[in-house]
């Protein structure tokens, strides 16, 4: 099967707040999740299920089949691409990296701490459009102008070799990123990197792929 690799550069222009679930020590309720250097990520799991969310979201407003749930099993490009729980995909997505224009990943001059803020934030009720009462709280967030990268951050295989035009086109359309995206958190400009068996695809190529793609090519109609 042909070799996929991605190479993936996400320069945000907001802040950006992927969270970890906790405090994780610091004085933010919400903290951000880091890699095992304390530099900021964007990890590979939001990678693949934003990129997943953005195909389906394309399909959909072809008129093309998509999965009806997360543990349909139909016979779908969704399923070629991404897998499912009975079939494990072919690619491998990697945790991106956070650090400013120029700075050195393997040997970074400035300290992870410098790369985030804690800010105040309140809780709003979508009903009312209004605050919450007593729900004012501090978040870590990432600061703007990060680049986020990895060289590869997806690789593996895929069975028809114009499955990375769709991948493209999802990426190419990923514009928010993280949480508080409603908030103007998580902008950012995606610049992917294709490469197929070894070979840089470039847009007129990956563009004709796609066209081919959505005109037949074991897509079904929904």
């Amino acid at each position: 099967m042909p070799e996929l690799r991605i190479d993936l550069v996400i320069t945000c222009t907001s802040v950006l707040s992927v969270g970890a679930g906790g405090s994780s020590g610091s004085l933010a309720d919400k903290s951000i999740q880091r890699d095992g250097r304390g530099r900021p990520i964007i990890p590979g799991s939001q990678v693949k299920g934003k990129l997943r969310h953005a195909a389906e979201s394309i399909l959909r407003q072809l008129g093309k089949a998509t999965p009806a749930h997360f543990d349909d099993e139909s016979d779908t490009l969704i399923k070629a691409i991404f897998g499912s729980p009975k079939q494990r995909s072919g690619m491998r997505f990697v945790d991106l990296i956070g650090l400013p224009t120029g700075e050195n990943p393997q040997h970074p001059q400035i300290t992870p701490e410098a790369l985030s803020v804690i800010r105040p934030a309140v809780s709003i009720n979508r009903n009312r459009g209004t605050a919450e009462d007593a729900r004012l709280f501090f978040q870590e967030v990432a600061l703007e102008n990060l680049i986020f990268t990895a060289t590869p951050a997806i690789r593996g295989d895929v069975s028809d070799p114009r499955h990375p035009a769709l991948l493209w086109a999802a990426l190419r359309l990923t514009t928010r990123w993280g949480g508080g995206t409603t908030r103007g958190m998580g902008w950012a400009d995606v610049q992917p990197t294709i490469y197929l068996d070894g070979r840089e695809l470039d847009v007129a190529t990956l563009q004709s792929d796609l066209r081919a793609l959505i005109a037949g090519g074991g897509l079904h109609a929904a």
